[in-house]
């Protein structure tokens, strides 16, 4: 059993011819119940302390498993993300290489039409010079025949009188001093 500062302030003995001084038993029992009250009470108050206190402890143990699960939460969610990233990044470069090769063949073909295209009018080009070069060497073939025939032949005196009116123009006039 415990012993409480009542039972200690109401405790009697009893009484033998030479025991203690009763008045002095009663003030140091009447201390020592005050002493232990104030022990109580302060027990009391480091038990509702210590209460709280591991209350408190218990609190910040789920708040720190609520960060440490968040920050797995977090790095794993960015771990994703990179992941995502990199996959995308991966499928964009795809693309873009693939448009650039498409680009490309559409370029050389492009190019190779055009390289037919100049082909056929060089082609063109050196077929209407041979037809040219033949029609002008028909003509003058025809003129130098002309000439011939011309000089073979007596000028009409109508063609004449051009003629001597181009020689007079063709003439140098003299200086005039």
């Amino acid at each position: 059993m415990r012993l409480t500062p009542i039972q200690m302030r109401k405790q009697e003995f009893a009484r033998k011819l030479r025991g203690f001084d009763p008045e002095e038993v009663e003030a140091f029992l009447s201390t020592a119940a005050n002493d232990f009250e104030e022990l109580l009470r302060e027990n009391m108050d480091l038990r509702a302390q210590k209460t709280a206190l591991t209350e408190e402890l218990q609190n910040y143990k789920k708040l720190e498993d609520s960060l440490r699960t968040l920050v797995s939460h977090a790095e794993k969610a960015a771990s994703e993300s990179t992941e995502t990233m990199k996959k995308t990044a991966q499928i964009i470069e795809r693309e873009a290489e693939a448009k650039a090769q498409l680009l490309l063949n559409e370029a050389r073909d492009e190019l190779s039409r055009a390289k037919v295209k100049l082909d056929e009018v060089k082609d063109l080009r050196e077929m209407i010079l041979r037809t040219v070069r033949t029609i002008l060497t028909a003509q003058l073939d025809m003129l130098s025949s002309l000439d011939n025939e011309l000089l073979d032949r007596t000028l009409p005196s109508d063609v004449l009188d051009i003629k001597s009116i181009i020689e007079s123009i063709e003439k140098p006039k003299p200086e005039r001093k």
